[in-house]
């Protein structure tokens, strides 16, 4: 039977330290909002300067390619490579996560070398990845899909939210409504996690995670006497879940209620379980009093790139 982690982070536990990275102009609409140190990083001094962070790195294209073509190891053990700005936004960091859209220079690229720095600090690193539209250019799409492959063969983690998958949940959003939804979105397994994550546990989330670095997002809600079966159900519905979900090598699946109730922790564990009877299991619980009587469940399922 393959391992179940529990997350709890209780009141005694030392919290993870977080830090929310925007790169590129698309990830520095996707921070905006999220209740963690913020740090906005861009080719462009006009996507700095309409961001509310904490931190503001601007970082030159031709740099920014340098950095990216140089040796991987060369980077992690020389970090002056990247520049002390670029390796010192990693202070005080056990868990960073890193938002981008994929296809422009800034996110792609600025989320490969981040990620490289993230782990040369020994930060667990976690890439949120929007990627285009299908109506967009080709040569747009293919660099997403190349640098998406690059993402998940050197990150810890890499959760992939595609574009056109989220037409699907609101095919009749006016676009404008539609990327905010998205940020909403992207932003729900960073603050699940981080609630029920205590910092002790994060060499063992990693662990568990192992090589399954390409990650996808599901979400499920439900209230009544049934709620745990449907809020399963629909997590595992989601539309980034495009795969066969037997061949999922680890899940990260964690519950939040006004009062979070270990029978019903125990019912998710199962019903991921059976779905899923060869994947690794870490999962967490925390209390939020604004669902009422709601349970919510984020549900990460990892597989090998």
């Amino acid at each position: 039977m393959p391992e179940v982690i529990r997350l709890t982070l209780k009141s005694e536990d030392q919290c993870a330290r977080v830090k929310v990275f925007g790169l590129g102009s698309a990830g520095c609409n996707m921070i905006e909002g999220v209740p963690f140190p913020k740090v906005a990083v861009s080719t462009s001094s006009t996507d700095l300067d309409r961001v509310s962070s904490d931190r503001r790195v601007l970082i030159g294209q031709d740099r920014l390619v340098g950095i990216y073509s140089s040796d991987k190891e060369l980077l992690k053990h020389l970090p002056s490579v990247a520049g002390h700005e670029v390796v010192d936004v990693f202070n005080n960091t056990d868990l960073a996560f890193l938002m981008c859209g994929l296809g422009g220079v800034s996110g792609s690229l600025g989320a490969k070398v981040f990620s490289a720095v993230a782990q040369s600090r020994n930060a667990l690193d976690i890439v949120l990845a929007a990627t285009p539209f299908s109506a967009e250019s080709a040569r747009r799409r293919d660099f997403a899909s190349r640098m998406l492959k690059e993402l998940r063969e050197s990150s810890t983690l890499c959760l992939e939210f595609g574009n056109d998958q989220l037409s699907t949940l609101a095919p009749h959003m006016p676009m404008s409504r539609a990327f905010k939804l998205m940020n909403t979105i992207m932003a729900r397994p960073i603050l699940d996690l981080c609630a029920a994550l205590p910092k002790t546990e994060i060499p063992r989330l990693k662990r568990t995670i192992g090589d399954a670095s390409a990650g996808s997002f599901g979400l499920g809600i439900a209230r009544g006497d049934d709620r745990v079966e449907r809020a399963v159900s629909e997590a595992l519905s989601s539309p980034w879940f495009d795969f066969d979900l037997s061949g999922a090598a680890c899940a990260i699946a964690v519950y939040s209620s006004s009062d979070p109730w270990d029978r019903e922790l125990d019912g998710i564990v199962s019903l991921i379980e059976a779905r899923m009877p060869a994947a690794s299991l870490a999962v967490g619980s925390y209390a939020d009093p604004t669902l009422g009587d709601r349970i919510r469940l984020s549900l990460v399922l990892c597989r090998k790139a």
